[in-house]
């Protein structure tokens, strides 16, 4: 089965933009994941604006399912001094997947500077049980990852809607660390599902994902993920990851739909 490093090369041009084709591996139901879906909109942007600055946001709205053969456009929307910003729609034969606004920028001298971000208290991820005890049938892509459960509300479990985890990629190879942190940060469940009594969809309508420092590292990561506010059929979703020395490479929000 192809690993990220296999999907990404697997990238042709096409129609003044660029071309993949899903794999089944990387999906969750009928579509790829929402972190997936992103990691390919910013390879795609990559391609088309090979010399972009750090990545510093994305902003992502899931219009419909990511599945198939995935088609992307990019235009560059401003090249300033310092900063750039990308727009990337998605589309499959039956219209938009996805549209993506990556926002990058180098760093500046500033007399600003401090970080309120200290990351929670954690055993390592050795010796650590498995997040997925048994995922459902239809959710393929958490095969491509560690997930190593510290603490929090499993779904259906009825605990409190946050989750802690340890969390890598099995194989990260020749894989951009931006590239592979966007397909990394999404990996867990909504901690919203922990309140739900039994398995249902549930589908990421928007992610808006902040990056502090250029992206630098690999392995394992501590990801936490946590619903502060639910009702309707939504919810508004946070989350949180440091590296293994302990600083926060992202902070992410996320308006999610349940189904149930």
């Amino acid at each position: 089965m192809p690993n990220l490093h296999d999907v990404l090369a697997g990238f042709t041009a096409h129609d003044g933009g660029s071309r993949v084709e899903t794999p089944e591996n990387w999906t969750q139901g009928r579509t790829i994941y929402g972190g997936m879906t992103t990691a390919l909109c910013w390879h795609a942007a990559t391609l088309a604006v090979p010399d972009l600055p750090p990545l510093r946001a994305a902003q992502v709205s899931f219009v419909g399912p990511a599945s198939g053969t995935l088609d992307f456009s990019t235009e560059l929307l401003r090249r300033g001094r310092n900063s750039a910003v990308v727009e990337v729609a998605c589309r499959t034969a039956e219209g938009y997947a996805a549209m993506a606004l990556f926002t990058c920028a180098n760093a500046r001298q500033s007399s600003v500077s401090h970080d309120l971000s200290p990351a929670p208290e954690a055993p390592g991820p050795d010796g650590v049980e498995d997040f997925h005890r048994k995922p459902p049938r239809a959710l393929a892509f958490p095969q491509n990852f560690d997930i190593r459960f510290v603490r929090g509300g499993r779904p259906l479990s009825g605990d409190e809607p946050e989750i802690l985890v340890w969390t890598r990629l099995k194989e990260e190879e020749g894989v951009d660390p931006v590239t592979a942190l966007l397909a990394l940060a999404d990996v867990l469940p909504p901690g919203a599902m922990a309140e739900m009594p039994e398995w249902g969809p549930v589908s990421t309508m928007t992610w808006g994902v902040d990056f502090h420092h250029p992206v630098t590292s690999r392995g394992w990561h501590l990801l936490h993920t946590y619903s502060d506010q639910a009702d309707d059929g939504y919810s508004l979703q946070g989350s949180d990851m440091w590296d293994a020395e302990g600083r926060r490479v992202l902070t992410a929000r996320q308006m999610v739909a349940i189904f149930g």
